[in-house]
């Protein structure tokens, strides 16, 4: 499965907990550029995504697309255009799911379906690309509640957590993540973010810095997959992100942020 999913993973918070953080729709726009290579490698990298976030009363539904073009030494570029639309339940326990991966116009991949949680675990069941399904572990959690669980434990003061969460997707979206947490980040820190539209949706806003590690499943002791490094705020927006692979680094800048409406419940 594409390693583009984790930006919406981050973006994006649940507010099924009576004291959690009031997370308010919008549209956030990212434009994504090279920070670094290993020798021999990528070149150049250049790209956007956007994240929108929708309250639908009973649950929030993420629409992210994440474009991304890389040259390597030779002058060849390639094209990864990666779609997730997704939807989950304030209560944490049910997800729908549909994902598109493409390479240079075709199609690599592409996953919808379903998944539900109960205490002693869960399950996948996918409709696309054919019928089938697979269980996922105790403690499982969706990206929702995964970033809610964050910030909960960043206002506790605690300095990480970690535990198995399902992205969306095939059998290779479920991770065992981890999050250490940093400090609270001072109001007139000159680090904040202040993006072009409605830049007030962080004005005056608690946020702590952050890095997730992504580890595949059944791989005890390896490297992550990927790292995030980013400043999350309490109502659940990531700013500038800083994305970490094996090969290459990556840098999402926060450009842009829209206010969409409430919704009427």
């Amino acid at each position: 499965m594409t390693r583009w999913r984790q930006l919406a993973a981050l973006a994006v918070a649940a507010g099924s907990i009576a004291a959690a953080p009031q997370i308010v729709p919008n549209r956030a726009t990212y434009e994504v550029s090279l920070a670094h290579a290993v020798p021999g490698g990528v070149i150049g990298a250049r790209g956007r995504t956007v994240i929108e976030v929708s309250d639908t009363c009973d649950g929030w539904r993420t629409v992210e697309r994440f474009l991304l073009d890389t040259s390597d030494g030779d002058g060849q570029v390639s094209r990864s255009d990666f779609v997730i639309t997704a939807w989950e339940d304030k209560t944490g326990q049910a997800m729908h799911f549909e994902v598109t991966d493409m390479s240079d116009g075709t199609i690599d991949e592409r996953n919808k379906g379903r998944a539900e949680l109960a205490a002693d675990g869960g399950t996948v069941t996918l409709t696309a690309p054919v019928a089938s399904s697979f269980a996922l572990p105790a403690g499982t959690v969706f990206p929702m509640a995964q970033t809610l669980e964050i910030l909960h434990a960043a206002e506790a003061g605690k300095t990480g957590l970690s535990g198995p969460v399902f992205q969306g997707g095939d059998a290779t979206s479920l991770y065992y993540s981890t999050a250490t947490i940093g400090k609270l980040v001072g109001l007139a820190d000159p680090g904040r973010e202040a993006p072009d539209g409605a830049a007030d949706l962080l004005s005056g806003v608690a946020a702590w810095p952050v890095v997730m590690g992504y580890y595949p499943t059944g791989k005890d002791g390896l490297s992550p997959d990927y790292e995030v490094a980013t400043r999350l705020y309490a109502n659940g927006i990531a700013g500038t992100m800083t994305l970490i692979y094996s090969d290459f680094t990556l840098t999402a800048k926060l450009t842009k942020l829209e206010r969409l409406p409430p919704p009427k419940c």
